[in-house]
């Protein structure tokens, strides 16, 4: 059978991704991917929301309406009956292509069920302030105040800026993998006088995020030469 990955959407087609989020696990359950020729056929579901977006590049939270209207406009579909009783979010967003073909889970997204299992041992959820949460923040927080999670925030103003105070990084870790907080932060630093981002930096992250010496190995070896220079270690898909 074709994967959806192998189809000939064509060059001119842009993929998006319907996803219902897990509330409590703030983490997609169910997922359908589609094409769109036009964007402006989306823009009209969205509204307003989109104005600033001319590539429809963020993430789009989307009330009952607006997913019928996907749903019926580009004949996808979420089976939201078979999710049970759970307190679901339906989001839309574009799809990465870079995480496409990885062979391995790539954690974001799926950062807080990883952190419970134990898989994942550090996220970091980077966003511009104000405002002072990320979407799912109360998710993770839950957790923290149950005494299996331990986080910490970090704020770094901007330059003077119309929209945004700076930038807001939420650190979490499970009990007992604290020191990988300021081993992150020490990591960013030595990344600037040290000639910038390259090979080495972009392992130890992986590892300090918990990913597995393979997965790493494979990362590194699908981007050479993409790594070398990189100025935020944020800011790559992990």
């Amino acid at each position: 059978m074709t994967s959806f990955d192998d189809m000939p959407w064509g060059p001119e087609k842009a993929v998006f991704v319907l996803e219902a989020l897990d509330v409590a696990l703030w983490c997609p359950v169910l997922a359908a991917k589609f094409a769109v020729a036009r964007l402006d056929d989306l823009r009209v579901i969205l509204g307003e929301v989109c104005a600033t977006d001319p590539g429809l590049a963020r993430c789009y939270p989307l009330d009952a309406a607006e997913r019928e209207a996907v749903e019926a406009r580009f004949d996808v579909g979420l089976d939201l009956a078979a999710l049970g009783s759970r307190t679901i979010e339906v989001h839309l967003s574009r799809l990465r292509r870079q995480v496409t073909h990885v062979p391995y889970l790539v954690h974001t997204g799926f950062e807080l069920p990883l952190l419970l299992e134990g898989r994942k041992t550090l996220a970091c959820m980077p966003y511009e302030y104000p405002p002072h949460r990320f979407p799912g923040e109360d998710s993770f927080d839950r957790w923290v105040e149950r005494g299996v999670l331990h986080k910490e925030v970090v704020l770094e103003p901007f330059e003077p800026n119309p929209r945004f105070e700076g930038l807001r990084t939420a650190y979490y870790t499970p009990k007992g993998e604290e020191w990988r907080i300021p081993a992150h932060k020490l990591l960013r630093r030595a990344s600037g006088p040290g000639g910038g981002w390259n090979e080495t930096f972009e392992r130890l992250e992986g590892m300090l995020l918990g990913y597995e010496d393979w997965q790493n190995d494979w990362w590194i070896a699908s981007r050479p030469g993409r790594l070398l220079g990189r100025p935020e270690a944020l800011t790559t898909m992990r």
